[in-house]
């Protein structure tokens, strides 16, 4: 695994953008449109650099959106995204519903810092191969040398097996919004 390079952008974007399709969570933000998912990809990326770190497998087939749940910096250039979000992801009417989802969510978290695993996402065509799990593995080290619980989300039933095979637990789960959403955790320390 190694860090995000502005030459990756790209790649990163289709990367998310391909393996999220189909996604209840993305697709409820979204409103299952590829550009939606695409400004949603761009706008996580941008949080992602701000308020966390961006991580690509070394085949250049993964990638890893991550937060750390104690940086939440908000420089104009993110006041820019969420407006772009807004009007040409979500879209205005929907604006209230993605507001109260994204509520909820922080709601639910962790209170204590936590590296939050916004998204990891396989190239389709690589998918089942043990990208996503290398590299979730080099996240796991990272955060244990860190001192930090690992938290994500994840609406894709068939993934619920693979956090637990690599010792998350489901610490909170919500139908609130028309599909099944569980909140895994591991503890690391």
């Amino acid at each position: 695994m190694r860090k995000y390079l502005e030459a990756d952008r790209e790649k990163i974007i289709k990367i998310l953008v391909d393996s999220f399709k189909g996604n209840k969570s993305v697709d409820f933000v979204v409103r299952k449109t590829e550009k939606g998912r695409k400004v949603l990809m761009e706008y996580s990326l941008e949080n992602c650099l701000e308020n966390g770190e961006v991580f690509v497998s070394d085949s250049g087939n993964s990638c890893a959106l991550i937060k750390y749940s104690d940086q939440k910096s908000k420089p104009f250039k993110l006041w820019v995204w969420d407006l772009k979000l807004a009007l040409q992801g979500i879209g205005i009417p929907r604006i209230p519903q993605v507001l109260k989802r994204e509520s909820s969510i922080e709601e639910t978290q962790p209170k204590e810092p936590f590296l939050y695993v916004w998204f990891i996402g396989v190239d389709p065509e690589s998918q089942g191969k043990g990208e996503g799990t290398n590299l979730m593995k080099s996240i796991l080290n990272m955060a244990e040398a860190r001192n930090l619980p690992v938290c994500l989300e994840t609406s894709t039933e068939r993934n619920f097996k693979w956090y637990e095979e690599l010792g998350f637990s489901v610490y909170s789960s919500s139908n609130q919004f028309g599909f099944l959403f569980n909140f895994y955790r591991k503890d690391l320390i």
